[in-house]
C-alpha cells in the first residue's frame, strides 16, 4: 500500500480542468497552390472550454468537445495566368503604300508576353470577420496523464493519445456567405486595380483579348455561387490541411497544462513556531528571538502513480524515509 493516497472526483477534475485549458491566441498562417492559384490564410483560435471530461479505467480520460473560438480568418488569393504572347505583327507594310517596293514591314506591332509574372493578380487580402461566428470546429480527445518530477515538485501532466478535429466547416447561415465573399473578393479586386497601374493595362489587356474584367475573371475563376462553401472548405480541409494545423496548435495547448502540484518533498507536519525561551544550548550564532520557526518535516516523493477507476482518479506515492 502507497504511503500517501490523493483522490479527486471526476466533477472535481472537470472544474479544475475546464479553468486551466482556457488559452490566449492560438495564431496560424497557412498557403498552398494549385493550377495557377495560391491561397492563403491565416487565423487565430482560442480554446474556450469543454463539454465534459469523461474517466476511463487506467490513465487515460476523454476530453468531450473541446469548445473553439474563432478570433481571426484571412484569405489570400493570388492568380497565376498562364502567360499569353501578344504582338510581333506587321502593321503596315511598304508595299501597301507604295506598290512597287518590296514586302517591308515598316510599323511593327511589337511583340511581348503578357501575365509573365509569378503572380500576376494579387495577393488579394480578404477579411472573413462577419462570418468567423459560422466557422464550426468539433475537437475531442483522448489524453492520458502522469505524474512527472519537474522543478521541485510532483506534477501531474496531461499527454496526448489522440485527438479527431473534424473538417471545418463553413456553415452558410441564411445564405450570406457567398453575397459576403463575392462584394469582398469585387472590393479587393477594384482596391487591387486601383492601387496598381499595371492593372490597369491587365484589364485593358482582357478586354482586347475577349475576357471578361479582372474582378469578373476573379469570380468566375472561384466559381462564386450555390458551390461556394464546398469551395472553401475543400481548400481549408483539403489544400491547406488546417485540420492538422489546428491538432497541432491544441494538443500543444493542452500538453502544456499541469493539473496538479504536489511539493516534492513532501511535507509531513507544519512548519513549527516556538519560543527560545524554553530552550537552551544554541551554539553562536544566537537565533533572532523571542521566537523562531523549525522548518516543516518532510520526506521526498517515490513511486507515484495517477489511476482512474469509475469516477474518482488517485494519485498514489510513496515517502522516501
Amino acid at each position: 500500500m502507497s504511503d500517501v493516497s490523493l483522490s479527486v472526483s471526476e466533477a472535481a477534475f472537470e472544474t479544475i480542468f475546464s479553468r486551466i485549458l482556457p488559452t490566449p491566441l492560438l495564431p496560424f498562417d497557412e498557403s498552398a497552390s494549385f493550377a495557377g492559384l495560391q491561397f492563403g490564410v491565416a487565423g487565430a483560435i482560442h480554446i474556450a472550454g469543454a463539454d465534459g471530461v469523461d474517466f476511463e479505467d487506467g490513465d487515460t480520460f476523454w476530453l468531450d468537445e473541446l469548445e473553439i473560438a474563432w478570433d481571426k480568418l484571412v484569405l489570400r488569393l493570388g492568380f497565376d495566368i498562364p502567360t499569353v504572347r501578344v504582338g510581333g505583327f506587321c502593321i503596315l507594310r511598304l508595299d501597301d503604300i507604295l506598290p512597287w517596293e518590296s514586302n517591308d514591314c515598316v510599323w511593327e506591332f511589337p511583340e511581348t508576353d503578357l501575365f509573365g509574372a509569378d503572380t500576376d493578380i494579387g495577393p488579394l487580402v480578404i477579411d472573413l470577420g462577419p462570418i468567423v461566428s459560422y466557422v464550426v470546429t468539433e475537437v475531442s480527445g483522448r489524453f492520458r496523464i502522469s505524474p512527472v518530477s519537474e522543478g521541485g515538485t510532483l506534477k501531474l501532466k496531461v499527454h496526448k493519445q489522440s485527438i479527431d478535429v473534424d473538417p471545418i466547416s463553413i456553415q452558410d447561415t441564411f445564405g450570406k456567405l457567398p453575397a459576403i465573399l463575392q462584394a469582398a473578393i469585387v472590393a479587393a479586386g477594384a482596391k487591387y486595380v486601383t492601387a496598381n497601374p499595371p492593372a490597369f493595362a491587365i484589364d485593358l489587356a482582357l478586354g482586347i483579348l475577349g475576357f471578361p474584367s479582372l474582378t469578373e475573371l476573379l469570380l468566375d475563376i472561384l466559381d462564386i455561387g450555390d458551390d461556394l462553401q464546398e469551395w472553401l472548405t475543400r481548400w481549408l480541409n483539403v489544400e491547406i490541411g488546417l485540420p492538422n494545423v489546428l491538432e497541432g496548435l491544441i494538443t500543444t495547448a493542452v500538453l502544456k497544462k499541469t493539473m496538479f502540484d504536489i511539493p516534492d518533498p513532501y511535507s509531513l507536519l507544519p512548519p513549527i513556531k516556538m519560543d527560545i525561551a524554553d530552550f537552551g544550548g544554541f551554539a553562536d550564532p544566537q537565533p533572532p528571538g523571542p521566537t523562531t520557526t523549525l522548518p516543516a518535516p518532510a520526506a521526498n516523493i517515490v513511486n507515484p502513480a495517477a489511476r482512474f477507476d469509475a469516477d474518482m482518479l488517485h494519485i498514489r506515492f510513496d515517502l522516501g524515509l
